[in-house]
């Protein structure tokens, strides 16, 4: 009897050793798997606050002649516009269709390589603020 009351509180001092252990390392495994969203918070993290400039009928970013270019911060083009609108990506080879941004909410518009020259238009010709990301 007196053997098994030293022998369980060993026994049971080296389960919860060997489980801390596990534990650790578990916990040091994770640490090396990038989260799901640690591409996107990059890709987010580097916005840029636009503004549209329109005369009546569409509304351009960026305004003027200019052309923004992608990037490697993000595989696409995203946007957060701060009021619903309808914008479309256009390219040296030609526009998409009009897709629908709610606002507050990031959209997606189009997955492009690195490089590729782009405007943002925006219906209704309103002047338009909001987040671009590529």
């Amino acid at each position: 009897m007196r053997i098994r009351s030293r022998i369980a509180p060993i026994a049971l001092t080296a389960v919860m050793l060997g489980g801390g252990m596990a534990a650790a390392t578990a916990a040091t495994a994770s640490a090396d798997v990038p989260k799901a969203g640690a591409q996107i918070q990059s890709c987010y993290g580097s916005a840029k606050n636009y503004t549209a400039v329109g005369d009546g009928s569409t509304a351009i970013w960026p305004a003027g002649t200019a052309w923004a270019r992608t990037t490697s911060n993000c595989a696409d083009i995203n946007i957060k516009v701060n009021y619903n609108r309808h914008v479309k990506v256009c390219y040296r080879h030609g526009c998409q269709d009009y897709q629908y941004a709610k606002a507050g909410q990031w959209k997606v518009l189009d997955h492009v390589p690195n490089g590729w020259e782009f405007y943002l238009e925006f219906s209704g010709g309103n002047n338009g603020t909001g987040k671009v990301a590529y």
